[in-house]
């Protein structure tokens, strides 16, 4: 029999949606899809096909690695049966199940974004107050323009003066990123951030925040911009000076770790000379060639800086983040995100919020009610959201994640780089890690759940960094 009785529901017309299904149920469903013939819709470049296709197989080995970690109250066999379909799954047949799946579902798989409000519950205040500072906030963000950094948060500060209670940002928040259309992308961010800030100024205990960022061919990016480098974001000032806005008037201590991995291109030795000459006391530089001939824990079975990708440079800075610093009487975060300005991190509030001694690890979502995705460029320079084809295959990988671990919660965005795990769970699982493929932080969820402890999202603005190189190229 090729297909279980649990696909009948599908004939007659009830179809279940993406969070409704079991793993057998899912299982099912893309084996049918596999052979449906039904007209192709997905779009979207073989390139980039074959890169979730990868992903997604990624995610499967992982399930079979950690096949002990699965908590006996989910349907082990089931997990490990689709882990193993989807490992041996052609990419022709990948590409047929992301195109005719949503079909077998309610047409979609990643939900699109319904409005928070209903007119009867919009604060009159709101629509004047935003048209207010909209005036001063440039047309489009432009992620190589430092100046755009100082205009919105000065918004973002206004805000904080206009809605002092956290309560009524937040509302104007969901508000707004309920409508991210009518709006300028620079208000959204500020908004985001603006929720951000007042949460770390409403803080009365100490905090201790670590910032990772691994660093690969980013020898342009790291400079500002100029006529001949036009895509350079002076990444590490921006982000430094950011932060300093962000914990200003807060009990919260800062530092940030850079970490060279291996980068052909001397970033790391840009990264010393930028930290030694704006005399930046809290940041510092680590290459991941020192941790190997170190012979650091957290790099056991790496012998070049060539096996790492950014996972083991992720690794071997939030490593030294909990092992350089003794152990504190208050709360140690360690954040982690990319090397690019795509998630300004004095959204890092945001994160922050939603840990406690129950949730230790919190992570950012491009993808969920109240956040925003820009990206990648349309017609004219104009920035749009996902395209079909990202929404489906976003869509896919998260259905795909959320049914092989599902001990991790709801997790649509398995990938964003910003992520935040408290250094009381990381002295547990890090030495436990392997992965440094681009699945590195999925390994890190799984060992998370595995301790007991919980992992919350935090929907955030991001703006894709597209023009300059990452850590894919020339490494494949």
């Amino acid at each position: 029999m090729l297909f279980t009785l649990s696909d009948m529901i599908v004939d007659f017309g009830a179809k279940p949606t993406a969070s409704e299904i079991s793993v057998k149920t899912l299982l099912s469903l893309s084996k049918k899809a596999r052979h449906l013939n039904q007209p192709e819709t997905l779009g979207g470049s073989a390139e980039s096909l074959e890169s979730y296709y990868n992903m997604i197989r990624q995610f499967a080995a992982i399930a079979q690695k950690f096949r002990h970690l699965i908590p006996a109250d989910f349907d082990s066999d089931a997990i490990l049966t689709l882990s193993n379909y989807l490992l041996n799954l052609e990419i022709k047949d990948f590409k047929k199940i992301a195109n005719n799946l949503p079909s077998l579902l309610d047409g979609s798989i990643l939900n699109e974004k319904s409005n928070v409000y209903a007119e009867a519950d919009i604060d009159p205040s709101w629509g004047s107050a935003v048209d207010a500072l909209s005036t001063a906030l440039p047309e489009k963000i432009d992620l190589t323009e430092y100046h755009q950094d100082e205009l919105i948060a000065t918004a973002a500060t206004e805000l904080t003066i206009s809605f002092p209670s956290l309560n009524a940002l937040c509302s104007l928040d969901r508000w707004l990123t309920s409508h991210p259309g009518n709006f300028k992308n620079s208000l959204l961010l500020a908004s985001k951030i603006a929720v951000s800030k007042m949460i770390m100024n409403k803080l009365s205990k100490p905090l201790h925040v670590s910032l990772v960022i691994a660093m690969y061919n980013e020898h342009n990016r790291i400079r500002p911009k100029s006529i001949g480098n036009p895509n350079g974001e002076d990444f590490l000032r921006r982000k430094m000076k950011q932060l300093t806005w962000l914990f200003d008037q807060s009990p919260v201590s800062f530092e940030m770790i850079l970490v060279d991995d291996g980068c052909p291109n001397h970033t790391g030795p840009i990264a010393e000379k930028i930290v030694q000459s704006e005399g930046f006391s809290n940041a510092r530089v680590l290459y991941i060639e020192d941790g190997i001939k170190r012979r650091s824990p957290v790099l056991k079975g790496l012998y070049s800086s060539e096996e790492s990708r950014k996972g083991g440079s992720i690794h071997y800075g939030m490593w030294r983040a909990i092992k350089d610093i003794p152990l504190m009487d208050h709360p140690h975060i360690v954040v982690y995100t990319d090397a690019d300005m795509a998630a300004f991190v004095n959204q890092i509030g945001l994160l922050l919020m939603l840990q406690d001694e129950q949730t230790m690890v919190s992570v950012g979502s491009r993808y969920d009610i109240g956040s925003v995705c820009r990206g990648p460029w349309g017609r004219d320079g104009k920035v749009s959201g996902l395209t079909n084809f990202d929404r489906r295959m976003v869509g896919l990988r998260g259905v795909m994640f959320s049914k092989l671990f599902p001990q991790t919660g709801k997790i649509t965005d398995t990938q964003c780089g910003f992520k935040a795990f408290n250094a009381e769970v990381l002295r547990e699982i890090l030495i436990k890690a392997e992965e440094r493929t681009f699945s590195f932080d999925i390994e890190l969820m799984v060992l998370a759940a595995a301790t007991g402890k919980l992992i919350a999202h935090a929907p955030i603005y991001w703006h894709d960094s597209l023009a300059e190189s990452n850590f894919w190229k020339n490494r494949n």
